[in-house]
């Protein structure tokens, strides 16, 4: 057996060769990413075309949508311990065959009850993907450089969102609605292989620690209860949720709260919308990017973004003149995703490394709940009173929360900014 010790100059090719290939680690967890949002967003598309074959009225075109929410609610705490015990490269590609040969079979969907069945189903088969990109990248980053991955990473969203209303107008020209479905699930499936053959649990060398460890638990088989004493994860859990309160109930409401309080076209409001969203390209890689670099922590950074979206919401709420709505949009779209670059990829830090995917499904599950009450609570609210502003104050609360549920939380400063 061969016991002789690389020499220096073999160490550093090996890791020159590692650092280079985690950006294919990016890529990967990029396209995977996008291509899951493309299809999360497609029934908002074909929906109208679609409910004629299936026989949908109009109340219930989005029971689809809601359906693949409760599935995937509902998995992201097992998802992510699933991905835990095989590792985020099986993890995601299974996720991504299933989710493919389901989305494939929702395109032979002509019963409402099937088809509510396979969104659930395609739920229940992704609450792995997300907890795993999470798992790969805090694996092949280290924390120095997770604010820029991450900010990277987390524009597959909209990336996703905008290309499917791009292209599937297009491909239902020369495809049925079914057509369309049938493509992605044969894409998704795909992707999912590619995937499963190119993605690595782990560099050859492991990245550099520029961070205290977090605390493990020997034993502890899942570690799902010292997950729940965790202060610092159950802190960044819950003032996250206030912070997706407002984002997720501002996407709900946004565009009837300025039809109907400010009497805007839904053209106009659309173009308000579409602002906010697609300044979400540029912010996130940006306060990623800072976030690397600039002195604090990132509880200090989380702070900061969420006061500011506290203050972009009063303002936006108190505005009449749609001229102004317009310029004030890309101020809105940076509180309402710039944080999230910070929560996605503080989890890492603040989880036992081997249960990064349990901990993310954990934080994740909570944060979706506030997509869950706060359009209640807004649609209330404006019902009662017709308020613009008391509307947006209504979501304004939740990120104002965030920034004093944040404060419990204990963590290191680097010493030094990176540079």
């Amino acid at each position: 057996m061969d016991v002789t010790k690389p020499s220096p100059e073999t160490a550093v090719r090996v890791a020159a060769t590692t650092s280079r290939y985690r950006w294919v680690i990016l890529a990967l967890c990029w396209l995977a990413y996008t291509l899951v949002y493309l299809n999360r967003t497609a029934w908002s598309v074909v929906a109208v075309d679609a409910s004629h074959s299936i026989g949908l009225s109009v109340a219930q075109l989005g029971i689809f949508a809601t359906a693949m929410s409760i599935g995937y609610v509902v998995t992201n705490i097992p998802g992510g311990i699933f991905a835990d015990l095989i590792g985020g490269r099986l993890a995601v590609g299974i996720s991504l065959v299933l989710a493919g040969v389901l989305t494939f079979a929702f395109g032979t969907v002509r019963h409402l009850g099937v088809g509510i069945a396979i969104q659930i189903l395609i739920g229940l088969v992704s609450g792995a993907d997300v907890a795993s990109f999470t798992k790969l990248l805090s694996r092949w980053f280290p924390p120095r450089e997770r604010g820029t991955a991450f900010g990277l990473y987390i524009t597959a969203t909209a990336f996703g969102s905008v290309l499917a209303n791009a292209s599937i107008p297009a491909l239902m020209a020369r495809l049925d609605w079914s057509g369309v479905y049938y493509l992605f699930g044969v894409l998704t499936v795909v992707v999912g292989v590619v995937c499963w053959a190119l993605l690595r649990n782990d560099p050859p060398v492991p990245v550099e620690p520029a961070e205290p460890a977090a605390k493990t638990e020997p034993g502890g088989r899942l570690g799902f209860a010292a997950m729940l004493r965790n202060r610092n994860l159950m802190s960044l859990a819950a003032a996250g949720l206030g912070m997706q309160w407002a984002t997720l109930g501002f996407l709900a409401w946004g565009n009837s709260l300025m039809v109907k309080s400010l009497g805007l076209s839904a053209g106009k409001a659309a173009l308000v919308m579409v602002i906010v969203s697609t300044t979400a390209i540029g912010v996130k890689p940006l306060v990623g990017f800072l976030s690397d670099r600039v002195r604090g922590t990132r509880k200090t950074h989380l702070m900061i973004l969420s006061g500011y979206f506290v203050l972009i919401l009063v303002v936006f709420g108190l505005i009449r003149d749609y001229h102004l709505l317009l310029i004030l949009a890309p101020l809105l779209g940076l509180g309402v995703y710039g944080y999230t670059v910070l929560t996605n990829s503080t989890v890492p830090q603040y989880a036992d490394p081997r249960f990064v995917g349990g901990a993310f499904g954990l934080a994740n599950t909570a944060w979706q709940l506030g997509g869950v009450f706060a359009p209640v609570a807004v649609g209330a609210v404006f019902s009662a009173t017709g308020s613009l502003t008391l509307a947006f104050g209504v979501l304004a609360v939740g990120p104002l929360l965030g920034v004093l549920l944040l404060v419990p939380i204990r963590e290191q400063a680097p010493t030094e900014p990176v540079r």
